[in-house]
């Protein structure tokens, strides 16, 4: 008992040089866990991109280059699927809902994602969490836009304010819908996925200012877009979408449907109704006769594209294990240049009926309890720096890091971190151990 008494004052009479060995180890363990952190929710972002979503289908094409486009907004669909076919297979008695996703245009270099207001219904991501809006309501009406939290904070926009749609994907505009602007309706909550950078319109309006581009020459009366128009003035439709309900007026449904549906897609999301039915539909949506399409499921997809980028996630692991490794290299050193120090303390010890296994077990002790007390340091301070900059990163980042319980791989580097400071204890320990009572009574200087 006396031992560890006896370390407590020890360690009290060199605060300075206890403190800056504990600050040592807190700064790595908030670095490795740091790095750790972000490593993992950077999968977990990643890997819920898209979930609840039993199939994603399109043109034929490879899986990764399909969930590129459809979901990432990456790249460019090499051929669009008919939206008959979209029809058609959202008929089939398996599916449950289908929800078309229209690609080509942007804003700013930001996507524009035509699609329907079931979009918001059933897409999900994480841990099958909905779309929620931060500002206004989650409905497409006429002309209305949802725009992304990314998109909102960078152009610095408002519910209410208007958005020119440009053709085409790219950051400059050559071909602008400045006839036909949309009105930003509602302003979702960060996700940490696409839907932060993509603004999202009517399908339907979409495939109007199309045809209204495409048909610029012509008099007013030959021209879709206005004949639809005038079918808003007496058609008012509610919508509901997470408790939230707006009446706005909308397209006449059958002017939609006959004339403004698009052609043709980039992609469609399928949900099923029992998900046992998953590789069966996809088998034979990829074998569909009246034309190419590929079926994928993005969560296996998902996992093909990670191991694609995670060489950067295994750099960043190597990173932190070097930070550790120079923090020991450092603690080793302070403590083994500290025993020169300590060496008539060593000696007075002995002389007094300490025992070399009691001056051992003394310079091991105060090492383990420099490594455990800066684990507990880090760790605290860890905790505190990411609940204030959890908001912080969720909105530059885009990277939601939730507050949790350890998991098995970072409670293993817990259990390494402690071993190796005890580690870094033996070798001076041994060393007080081997020296003799003259050696510590006759320190020359």
């Amino acid at each position: 008992m006396f031992i560890y008494q006896l370390a407590l004052k020890s360690i009290l009479h060199r605060k300075l040089s206890f403190i800056l060995s504990i600050a040592s180890i807190a700064l790595s363990v908030i670095l490795i866990f740091g790095v750790e952190r972000i490593r993992n929710q950077v999968h977990e972002s990643f890997s819920n991109t898209i979930s609840g979503t039993d199939l994603i289908v399109g043109a034929r094409t490879g899986n990764v280059s399909l969930l590129l486009s459809s979901v990432f907004h990456i790249g460019y669909a090499s051929q669009n699927v008919s939206y008959k076919t979209f029809k058609e297979i959202s008929g089939y008695p398996q599916v449950a809902w289908s929800i078309p996703l229209s690609l080509g245009d942007s804003h700013k270099g930001h996507p524009v994602l035509g699609t329907h207001e079931d979009y918001f219904t059933h897409f999900q991501y994480g841990n099958k969490q909905s779309l929620q809006a931060l500002k206004g309501q989650l409905c497409l009406h006429h002309m209305g836009a949802v725009l992304g939290s990314k998109v909102a904070k960078e152009l610095g926009y408002q519910v209410g304010d208007e958005i020119i749609v440009t053709h085409g994907m790219g950051e400059v505009s050559l071909v602008e819908h400045d006839q036909d602007p949309f009105t930003v309706s509602a302003i979702l909550v960060p996700t940490g996925t696409p839907v932060d950078q993509t603004i999202h319109v009517s399908i339907d309006a979409m495939g109007a200012i199309h045809q209204h581009f495409y048909n610029t020459g012509s008099e007013d009366k030959n021209d879709p877009l206005a004949s639809v128009i005038s079918n808003l003035e007496d058609t008012e439709i509610t919508c509901n979408h997470h408790n939230h309900t707006c009446n706005h007026r909308h397209y006449h449904h059958n002017e939609i449907e006959d004339n403004d549906s698009p052609k043709s897609l980039t992609a469609f999301m399928l949900g099923l109704n029992n998900r046992t039915e998953i590789l069966s539909l996809q088998r034979s949506l990829n074998t569909y006769k009246d034309e190419p399409l590929t079926a994928i499921m993005p969560v296996v997809t998902l996992h093909e594209l990670w191991r694609v980028v995670k060489p950067i996630e295994k750099a960043l692991l190597l990173i932190s294990f070097l930070v550790l490794i120079v923090t020991f290299a450092g603690m080793l050193t302070t403590i083994k240049s500290g025993l020169n120090e300590r060496r008539r303390e060593m000696a007075i010890l002995r002389s007094v009926g300490a025992k070399p296994k009691h001056i051992f077990r003394l310079i091991l002790l105060e090492t383990v309890a420099i490594t455990f007390i800066g684990i507990i340091v880090g760790i605290t301070i860890l905790t505190i720096v990411l609940l204030i900059t959890k908001p912080i990163i969720a909105d530059q980042l885009g990277i939601i890091i939730d507050i949790q319980a350890f998991t098995f791989s970072e409670l293993l580097m817990l259990v390494l971190i402690l071993f190796g400071g005890v580690l870094m204890g033996i070798w001076p320990a041994y060393q007080s151990y081997k020296k003799s009572l003259a050696d510590g009574l006759m320190v020359k200087h």
